[in-house]
């Protein structure tokens, strides 16, 4: 093996030590200030256990990153430099033999057979023993104390959502002598796996319902009697202590336990088994079916907070109509968990082995069985899908079929659009004969025309006159012999007569546009007199009409549309583009137009309230008032005897926190905000801690100021 070689193994042993001993160091330390933690919550109020675990892993945190610092400079030269001076036989040939000055030639070779002599594994693994000595005697003493300083001050349980055991536990000092080292022993039912917890010095037990609970303590029990609600329980002696044994039963109860010195109160808080919770994933929704065939999937989740047991899908399919029905039931794919906390249930229901008829309905649902042996066992139910094979008449038997568009709404083509046709049709005029390009171009101009008529109808409806803004004949209708054309539109008329005997159209058509020139003119000459287009303004001279101030950007884009129809008959669809981009912006300008915007705010109105207070006429009517909600009596006594007891604490807090005990177990099941706000206050009494706030609390929810219960999950509106 090469030298380089070898100081690159004993290089990663070395950094492997270097961070085994950042960790255990750093262990040392989170359980050293851990077990810190636990002795400053026992005397101290303002320390909680999450408040020390967050302590002790910033501190560890910190440790392991001033430990690994040499793991980062530990390089290949400092390592050979390491081995040196451990070594001093190698005369530094280790260190020139790394160097890369010195990798090849006949220097290399010698270097490498004056390495190859020496030796430096056992050195190596003499180090790291020595590295990791202190910090393994650091680990177990911490550990030590730890665990010394939880018994010192144990810690109270938390109210779990399973159904573990928890306890709260009492100071030795303030109770009696005969219950001073009284435990606990509480198994759970068989069922729920008959774990067995042992409680020092409990003042509360919850448990789950059925647990058998031991109270034991030593001595020889004279003069002890204990009780259980109005129920008198045996107490008796096994070597040397005494014991008190129990069932834990469905509701909330009190051990007392007497003596002439004193007495004890030991609460117990039941912990009902729940029922398992199904969820029906498939079907997903209540189906309607036409024929009674195929296959329906079924699927389902299962959940339990002890165990499960079995699970299956249960069917029920009535039949019938009126005042007779008949009903049948089965169930598929039953399934044993054999006591698991949560599983799936999956089958498939063959709708043609179910001899279906039309109007029949299957009602689906999935159901699960826990192991409960003492009030049970719990059936848990998802909910129900549908499936319903339909009646033959509840079909329609009238087809109907759909209408085309009429072809008005068909023609309705939008100006953008017009201008959009235009440039395609522009990009391919090179490779289009006149023929094709003039019939193209004429279709165009017919909808650019149709859309002028549209502009025409709302320019003369605001008037209220006749929307109509042409008038026109039929093909046989003589033209009117009163049609008068001015002087100025001869030009414009000319030229269409000339683009329309180019197109070939008819005479009578022909006829028809010069009997409908007198209409036209009159529009045109508002809308050329509006764009400033025109020579004179005729019958608006001065003053505009109102035709002209309401709809100007609507008669330029009338004029422009006339121009581009113009344009777009001849087939000139680049000079056709000019004037429809011209209407385009027109009709946008009418359209903003018609908006209001106001600007500012409004004025503030002054009131002289001297010169009109007492000047109204209406004698008014008071509002109704609302009468409060009645007291809820229960609630009221429990106020009155939370503050009897709030005021006993001053005196007499051995009794006060009994009497707080007593109204805890009392409020269980029909206040528990107020019974877990109690909780608290006695858990923090019994430490020695101030409980003030946390009274203050209990008080207010107890007067029903507050609600005792948290806030829930947060549901915004997005």
């Amino acid at each position: 093996m090469r030298p380089l070689e070898r100081v690159a193994r004993t290089r990663r042993v070395l950094a492997i030590a270097v961070a085994v001993r950042a960790l255990l160091w750093a262990t040392t330390t989170a359980l050293g200030t851990a077990a810190l933690a636990a002795l400053a919550s026992h005397r101290l109020s303002g320390v909680t256990p999450a408040a020390g675990r967050v302590a002790a892993a910033t501190a560890a945190i910190a440790v392991l990153a001033v430990l690994l610092e040499p793991w980062r400079r530990l390089s290949v030269s400092r390592v050979a430099l390491w081995i040196e001076e451990r070594v001093p036989d190698l005369e530094y040939a280790l260190v020139s033999a790394v160097d890369p000055r010195y990798a090849t030639g006949a220097a290399a070779s010698r270097l490498e057979r004056a390495i190859d002599r020496a030796t430096w594994d056992a050195i190596t693994r003499r180090a790291v023993s020595r590295a990791m000595g202190w910090p393994l005697v650091g680990v177990a003493l911490a550990a030590a104390v730890l665990f010394g300083a939880r018994r010192l001050a144990p810690a109270t349980g938390a109210a779990a959502s399973g159904p573990g055991v928890t306890a709260t536990t009492a100071s030795p000092r303030t109770a009696p002598e005969p219950f001073a080292r009284l435990t606990a022993t509480v198994r759970a039912p068989a069922y729920a796996g008959g774990r067995t917890v042992h409680i020092e010095s409990p003042a509360s037990i919850a448990a789950l319902a059925g647990s058998s609970i031991l109270l034991e303590a030593p001595g020889t029990g004279e003069g002890v009697s204990a009780e259980l609600g109005e129920a008198t329980l045996p107490v008796r002696r096994a070597g040397d202590a005494w014991r008190v044994a129990l069932t834990l039963g469905s509701r909330p109860s009190l051990v007392r336990l007497r003596h002439a010195s004193g007495e004890r109160l030991v609460a117990l808080e039941p912990r009902v088994d729940s029922v398992p919770t199904v969820r029906l994933m498939l079907p997903a929704r209540d189906t309607v079916l036409r024929l009674a065939q195929g296959v329906v999937p079924l699927a389902a989740e299962v959940h339990d907070d002890v165990g499960l047991v079995s699970g299956a899908f249960e069917y029920i399919v009535s039949s019938g109509e009126g005042e007779s029905f008949q009903f049948r039931s089965g169930t598929v794919g039953a399934r044993q968990f054999g006591g698991a906390g949560s599983g799936s249930l999956g089958a498939s229901l063959t709708l043609g082995g179910l001899a279906l008829r039309p109007g029949d309905i299957v009602h689906l649902r999935a159901v699960a069985r826990d192991a409960n042996t003492v009030s049970g066992p719990g059936v848990g139910a998802s909910e129900t899908r549908v499936v319903r094979i339909a009646r033959a008449g509840e079909y329609d038997s009238v087809a109907v079929e759909g209408a085309p568009p009429p072809e008005a709404d068909k023609s309705m083509i939008s100006q953008r659009m017009l201008i959009l046709l235009t440039e395609a049709l522009d990009r391919r005029r090179p490779r289009l004969a006149r023929e094709m390009l003039l019939a193209e171009s004429r279709g165009i101009a017919r909808d650019q025309t149709r859309l002028r008529k549209r502009v025409g109808d709302i320019i003369f409806a605001r008037l209220g006159d006749n929307p109509t803004g042409e008038h026109e004949h039929d093909p046989g209708e003589e033209p009117a012999a009163t049609a008068l054309v001015t002087p100025s539109d001869s030009a414009a008329r000319d030229s269409t007569r000339r683009a329309a005997a180019r197109a070939g159209q008819l005479a009578a058509a022909m006829a028809a546009a010069d009997s409908a020139d007198s209409a036209r003119a009159a529009l045109l000459r508002a809308a050329s007199a509006a764009t400033g287009g025109g020579a004179e303004i005729l019958d608006f001279e001065g003053d505009e009409t109102p035709v002209v101030a309401i709809n100007r950007p609507l008669l330029e884009a009338y004029n422009a549309m006339w121009e581009a129809s113009r344009e777009l008959d001849q087939g000139e669809t680049e000079r056709a583009l000019p004037p429809m981009r011209r209407a385009l912006a027109a009709i946008q300008r009418a359209r903003q137009a018609e908006r209001i915007y106001l600007r500012g705010k409004a004025p503030t109105v002054v009131v002289d309230l001297a010169r009109i207070r007492l000047t109204g006429k209406e004698a008014g009517a008071p509002g109704t008032r609302a009468p409060r909600p009645p007291v809820d009596p229960a609630a009221a006594r429990r106020a009155d005897r939370l503050a009897a007891a709030i005021a006993l604490a001053s005196q007499a807090p051995a009794a006060a926190i009994d009497s707080l005990v007593l109204l805890r177990v009392e409020v269980l099941d029909d206040a528990p905000p107020l019974a877990a706000a109690l909780g608290q206050a006695v858990d923090a009494m019994r430490r020695g801690r101030d409980a003030t706030s946390l009274l203050a609390r209990a008080r207010r929810i107890a007067d029903g100021s507050v609600r005792g219960g948290g806030l829930g999950a947060w549901s915004g509106v997005w």
